[in-house]
C-alpha cells in the first residue's frame, strides 16, 4: 500500500468517524433544528436563569466570551448569543485581501436559523429536548466535561497552553470533540482557567440538560418607557433641520452605552443600557433595524427613525462607553442645535459621504461643543469600541500622553465655518471608502489632500488671528472635567481618562474641531473591523497625520526657538519622508507663544500650567484624589520606580487587590509603558522600541480591561511584596514574587479573587463598571 492510499483511507476514516457522531445523533434524536430558549420573565425557569445560571455564565464565562474577539466568535454574553452559537471564521484578520462580511449580534441576523444560514454552529442541542439528548449534543456541556475529566494543573501551566491573541482557535463541532479532547486533553472549558466548582458544573450541567431555558429581559419599569418615548420623539421631528441633527446625533452615538441618570442607579442596580439605532419604522411600532457596515452607510429606505433600544447584553468594561441622556443633555442640544439660529434648505443623501459636507448647514461651533462636551465619552469611541484587538488601530499612539483641546470661542465664528466648508475635500478621509480599499492612487490623493489642508490652515492664522498677544491659556478649553484627559496604551488596546493624571508624558495632544471630527469618523464611526487589510492600513496611515498635527498644535504654545527640537525629538530615527513631513513649516502655528517661561525647559512648564489651567483647584483635587495612592498604602508608591529589569517582567496591566482586615479592601493598576524612538513605523514597531527606558505607574481603582496579572496582597504584607517587587531582577525572583503574592491564571483562588475584583470595581463606579477580559492573562 503506497503512502499516498494510506493517507486517504486514513482520511476516510476520520471522515466517516466525524459523520457517524451527527449520523448517530440524527438517528436518535432528529436532525437539528433551532429552538425557542427564552421563557417569560414569570416562568420559574427563567427565573432560575436570571438567578442563577446567568450570573455563573457571567463571572466564568463571559470573562473570555464576550468581545468581538471571543474564542470561535462564541459569544455567551446573552441568551442571543448562546443560541448564535460558534464560528470558525475570523474577525480579526490583518491579511485579507477582501472584506469579511460582519457578523454583529443583535444587527447582522435577527434569529438563530439567520445565524446557521452564516455558518455558525450550535453550542446547545437543538435535536429532540430530551434529557440525554440535550447533554449528548451540546457541544458546550462536552468542553465543560472534558475539563472535569481532565483538571487543570497547578502553577505555571505547560507549554501547550497556547495564550497568544495569533493562536489559532480549534473552535470543534459536535463531530470534532472526540478527536479534540485526544489531541488537547487539557483544554476544556474554561480554558487555562481553573476548573469550576462541583456545585457550578452541576448548575450549568442541569440548565443544558433541560435544553438551557433562558429568559426574556425584564420589562421597563414605566419611568423608563416614558423616557424612552420621550427622547425618541425628541430624535424623530420632521423638518429638514430635526432630521439633519438627528443623523449627526447618531452617526457620534450610535456606539454609546446610552442610559438615564433619573432612574435609580446603585451597586445594586447598576444602569440598564440602551443603544441608539437606525430603524425603518417610527416610534411606536416594532424596531427594524437598518444594518449597515457603517453608521453613515445609505439605509435604503425612505426615512430613517432613530430608536433608542435596550442593550440585551452584559456589559464589558472593554466596551462601554457610558452616555447620559437627561434634562442637562436635552439643554445642552436644544442650545447648540435645536433653537441654534441655522436653516438646512434641504437634505444630503448617502451616496458621497464627507462629514463636513454633509453636516455643513450646522454650525462648527455647534458640531464641536457636542463633542467637546463629552470629550471622554469622544476620544473613548477608539479606545473602547468594537476594536477588541487594535494594534492596527493603536500602535500610532504613544503609551501615555495627555489631551487638551482648543477653546471652541477661539473660533467660533462664520469665518471658521466657511474655512471649513471650504477644505472639506482636503479633509477626505480613508474610511470614505469601500472596506477592500487597497489602491496607493487614492492613498497619496488623501496624503496630498491633508498637507494642502495644513497649509490652508497656516495661511488662515496668518491671515486671521491675533499675532500681537499671541497663543495663551485663554485659546485652551476649560469648559468642565472632560478639559483634559490621559490616554494610556496597551500594546494593542488602550484606555483613557479624565485629567491629566500621574507623571507627565513626553507627548501631548492639543485638538482642534477638524482633528476631533476626524478622529471620530476616522477610527469609530468609519473603522470597519471586517474590513480588509487596506482599509486598516489606510487608516492607521491616515491617523498619522492627525497625531502629528495635534502634537504641533500643542508644541505651538512653547516659544518659536523650541518648537522644532521637541517635535523632533518625539521622532528619533524617523524616516526620510517623515523627518520631510515634520520639517514643513506651515505644520506649527505662526503665531508667535503669550505664554512667560521661567525656564528652558518650556514644554515641562506648559505640562504644568495646562493641568493646573483646565481643572479648578475643586476639581484638580478630586482628580488627584480619584488616582493618587492613599496614605494607608503609600508603601505602593515605590512601583513607580521599579528597575528596568522588572518592567520588562511585567505585562501591559496588573492588578492589585490589597486586603485590609478592617474589611475595607482596595484595588490598584500598575501600567507598564513601552517607550519608543516614535510611533510611526507601520509594520515593525519592535524596531523602534526602547525597551530600557520602559517604565511603570500605579494609581489607585482599575485602569485598563484587560489584566495580564493578578496580585492579592494582605495589608500588613505590603512591605514585604515591595520589597520582592524590587528584587524581581530575574526570571527565578520573579517567580518567587508570583508564588508569595501572585494570582496566576492555574491558581485554585482565582476565580475567588476574580470576584472580588468585580466587586471591588462595581463599588468603584457603577456606570462605568463592566466584566474584565481575561484573555491577555500571561502565564508566569
Amino acid at each position: 500500500m503506497t503512502f499516498k492510499v494510506l493517507i486517504v483511507l486514513l482520511c476516510s476514516l476520520l471522515l466517516n468517524a466525524c459523520s457517524d457522531v451527527e449520523d448517530q445523533l440524527n438517528k436518535d434524536y432528529g436532525k437539528e433544528q433551532p429552538r425557542p430558549r427564552q421563557l417569560s420573565v414569570d416562568d420559574t425557569l427563567a427565573e432560575e436563569f436570571r438567578d442563577q445560571v446567568m450570573p455563573l455564565l457571567e463571572k466564568r464565562c463571559v470573562v473570555c466570551h464576550g468581545c468581538y474577539d471571543a474564542p470561535c466568535q462564541l459569544k455567551l454574553s446573552s441568551p442571543e448569543g448562546i443560541d448564535r452559537g460558534a464560528s470558525k471564521e475570523l474577525v480579526y484578520n490583518g491579511q485579507r485581501i477582501l472584506g469579511a462580511a460582519p457578523s454583529r449580534l443583535f444587527i447582522d441576523a435577527h434569529d438563530t436559523e439567520e445565524w446557521r444560514h452564516k455558518g455558525f454552529k450550535s453550542v446547545i442541542n437543538e435535536r429532540d429536548q430530551t434529557m440525554l439528548a440535550n447533554l449528548q449534543g451540546s457541544v458546550m456541556y462536552k468542553l465543560l466535561l472534558q475539563k472535569e475529566r481532565h483538571p487543570q494543573p497547578q502553577g505555571v501551566l505547560p507549554e501547550q497552553f497556547n495564550y497568544s491573541l495569533s493562536r489559532q482557535d480549534q473552535c470543534p463541532d459536535i463531530n470534532e470533540l472526540g478527536e479534540y479532547e485526544e489531541d488537547f486533553p487539557l483544554s476544556g472549558m474554561p480554558y487555562g482557567l481553573p476548573n469550576l466548582s462541583h456545585d457550578e458544573f452541576k448548575t450549568l450541567e442541569q440548565w443544558i440538560s433541560r435544553g438551557a431555558p433562558m429568559s426574556e429581559p425584564l420589562a421597563l419599569s414605566n419611568e423608563a418607557v416614558k423616557l424612552v418615548d420621550h427622547w425618541e420623539k425628541k430624535l424623530n421631528g420632521d423638518s429638514r433641520k430635526e432630521q439633519l441633527v438627528a443623523r449627526y446625533i447618531y452617526e457620534h452615538l450610535f456606539i454609546g452605552h446610552i442610559y438615564f441618570d433619573a432612574l435609580p442607579i446603585s451597586t445594586e442596580t447598576p444602569p440598564r443600557f440602551f443603544h441608539l439605532i437606525r430603524s425603518s419604522t417610527p416610534p411606536g411600532e416594532p424596531v427594524k433595524v437598518i444594518a449597515t457596515r457603517r453608521p453613515y452607510d445609505d439605509p435604503k429606505v425612505d426615512r430613517v427613525y432613530y430608536r433608542l433600544v435596550l442593550d440585551r447584553a452584559i456589559t464589558l468594561a472593554k466596551t462601554n462607553l457610558p452616555y447620559v441622556f437627561n434634562e442637562q443633555r436635552e439643554k445642552l442640544w436644544d442650545e447648540l442645535f435645536y433653537d441654534a439660529d441655522f436653516t438646512v434648505n434641504s437634505l444630503p443623501d448617502y451616496s458621497d459621504f464627507n462629514p463636513f459636507l454633509v453636516f455643513k448647514d450646522i454650525p462648527t461651533y455647534s458640531r464641536y461643543q457636542f463633542m467637546l462636551q463629552e470629550a471622554y465619552f469622544t476620544i473613548g469611541g477608539f479606545i473602547k469600541g468594537p476594536v477588541c484587538r487594535g494594534q492596527v488601530a493603536v500602535n500610532v499612539i504613544n503609551d501615555k500622553f495627555w489631551v487638551f483641546f482648543v477653546d471652541p470661542e477661539s473660533s467660533g465664528n462664520k469665518d471658521v465655518d466657511q474655512f471649513v466648508y471650504q477644505q472639506a475635500n482636503n479633509l477626505r478621509l480613508p474610511a470614505e471608502s469601500s472596506s477592500d480599499n487597497l489602491s496607493l492612487t487614492e492613498w497619496l490623493s488623501y496624503a496630498k489632500g491633508n498637507k494642502q489642508y495644513v497649509k490652508a490652515k497656516s495661511d488662515f492664522i496668518k491671515r486671521e488671528m491675533d499675532h500681537e498677544e499671541g497663543l495663551t491659556l485663554d485659546n485652551i478649553w476649560s469648559g468642565n472635567d472632560n478639559a483634559a484627559l490621559t490616554v494610556f496604551r496597551h500594546i494593542d488596546s488602550a484606555t483613557v481618562v479624565k485629567g491629566a493624571v500621574g507623571k507627565q508624558p513626553k507627548t501631548a495632544w492639543l485638538i482642534d474641531y477638524p482633528i476631533l471630527e476626524r478622529i471620530h469618523y476616522l477610527l469609530v464611526a468609519g473603522f470597519d473591523v471586517y474590513g480588509n487589510v487596506g482599509h486598516q492600513l489606510t487608516t492607521r496611515l491616515y491617523m498619522d497625520f492627525l497625531r502629528i498635527e495635534s502634537e504641533a498644535n500643542f508644541i505651538s504654545f512653547i516659544p518659536s526657538k523650541y518648537r522644532k527640537p521637541v517635535l523632533t525629538s518625539w521622532y528619533i530615527d524617523a524616516t526620510k519622508e517623515l523627518s520631510e513631513y515634520l520639517n514643513d513649516k506651515n505644520l506649527m502655528n505662526a503665531r508667535p507663544s503669550g505664554i512667560e517661561f521661567k525656564t528652558g525647559f518650556p514644554k515641562v512648564e506648559l505640562l504644568n500650567k495646562l493641568k493646573h489651567y483646565v481643572y479648578d483647584a475643586d476639581m484638580l483635587r478630586a482628580k488627584n484624589v480619584q488616582y493618587r495612592i492613599p496614605q494607608e498604602d503609600l508603601m505602593l508608591k515605590r512601583l513607580n520606580n521599579l528597575d528596568n529589569s522588572v518592567v520588562l517582567s511585567l505585562p501591559q496591566v496588573s492588578f492589585v487587590v490589597v486586603e485590609d482586615d478592617n474589611g475595607e479592601d482596595r484595588g490598584y493598576t500598575i501600567l507598564r509603558h513601552n517607550e519608543h524612538e516614535n510611533v510611526s513605523s507601520l509594520l515593525n514597531e519592535a524596531a523602534n522600541r526602547l525597551t530600557s527606558k520602559d517604565n511603570t505607574e500605579i494609581f489607585k481603582g482599575f485602569l485598563g480591561t484587560y489584566p495580564g496579572l493578578i496580585f492579592k496582597v494582605n495589608a500588613a504584607d505590603e512591605e514585604d511584596f515591595v520589597s520582592l517587587f524590587f528584587t524581581a531582577t530575574d526570571k527565578e525572583k520573579f517567580a518567587t514574587l508570583m508564588e508569595t503574592y501572585g494570582i496566576r491564571r492555574s491558581n485554585p483562588e482565582f476565580w475567588e479573587v476574580s470576584d472580588h475584583l468585580h466587586d471591588l470595581y462595581l463599588q468603584q463606579d457603577p456606570i462605568e463598571y463592566g466584566l474584565f477580559d481575561y484573555n491577555r492573562l500571561i502565564n508566569r
